[in-house]
């Protein structure tokens, strides 16, 4: 299989594609990406033509759904601009817009038959499990559920000083046992708090846009902007689109400083991250 990716002024879009196609003939092909072209508006001239060419090819457009919602002046636009054209259709199990987002964009996720190596989407990195609980049962046991009388009795101090540095240890190993968990690629080892806030805060306010939007789609209004539906639907967007906005600034903020402070403790100058 083979993936092109095209800018799409529609004109040179198009003509690439023909010169793509024509090299890749008697392949599979899948095409990925932003075309600009609503796959919904199918009396505009630029969807005709490239569908013309889709048609040339034997290429279908496998995205169904509404990939991205925007305000423009006072309407919100719901458009299908996110695609993915193939000529080997039947080996695809599913295509289908998912809930989350990138950018101002519906993600898509896409299941093919093919028989290819699956690259892994985490990182599997072993850790000691010190959730509050655990860390609770650990304290908890060390005070009242320790005897230290035999220890206090003791005059040898080299010997108090192993017995209870073995006990902390034995503790340790009992209370927090090892965890295997998955990281991401663009995993952040040392999230700041004011990082986990806008992470918590932006879940909560994009449900609250998604349940919002659902309650207008239901009553039937086409975002007169003027109901009260309406007028509480576009402000959860706005408030989402801030907070998503500077999750992202914080996020890049917190990176950065992490990647100084690792470059500082192995005494590397870092005026130029700066």
């Amino acid at each position: 299989s083979s993936g092109i990716n095209a800018e799409w002024p529609l004109r040179p879009g198009i003509d690439y594609m023909h010169i793509c196609m024509r090299q890749l003939s008697g392949k599979k092909v899948v095409w990925i990406g932003d075309v600009n072209i609503d796959q919904n508006n199918i009396n505009s001239s630029q969807y005709k033509k490239l569908d013309m060419t889709l048609k040339s090819y034997n290429l279908v457009q496998t995205v169904q759904g509404i990939t991205r919602m925007a305000k423009v002046g006072n309407k919100f636009t719901q458009t299908t601009i996110d695609v993915v054209f193939t000529n080997c259709y039947s080996e695809f199990v599913n295509c289908s817009v998912l809930d989350e987002k990138i950018g101002d964009h519906q993600a898509i996720k896409c299941e093919i038959s093919y028989k290819v190596p699956k690259a892994p989407k985490y990182e599997k990195v072993v850790i000691r499990n010190h959730c509050k609980n655990n860390v609770k049962q650990f304290l908890a046991f060390l005070g009242e559920g320790s005897d230290y009388s035999r220890l206090l009795e003791s005059n040898n101090v080299e010997a108090v000083t192993t017995g209870l540095c073995e006990h902390i240890e034995d503790a340790y190993y009992k209370y927090f046992p090892l965890k295997t968990i998955q990281r991401r690629e663009n995993f952040i080892d040392k999230p700041s708090a004011e990082l986990l806030d806008a992470i918590k805060g932006t879940g909560k306010l994009y449900k609250k846009f998604k349940k919002l939007k659902d309650e207008v789609l239901k009553s039937g209004c086409n975002h007169c902007s003027t109901c009260g539906k309406c007028l509480k639907f576009e402000k959860a967007w706005g408030n989402y689109k801030s907070k998503r906005n500077l999750r992202t600034k914080i996020s890049r903020t917190c990176r950065r400083q992490n990647i100084i402070e690792d470059l500082k403790k192995k005494k590397v100058p870092t005026a130029t991250l700066r």
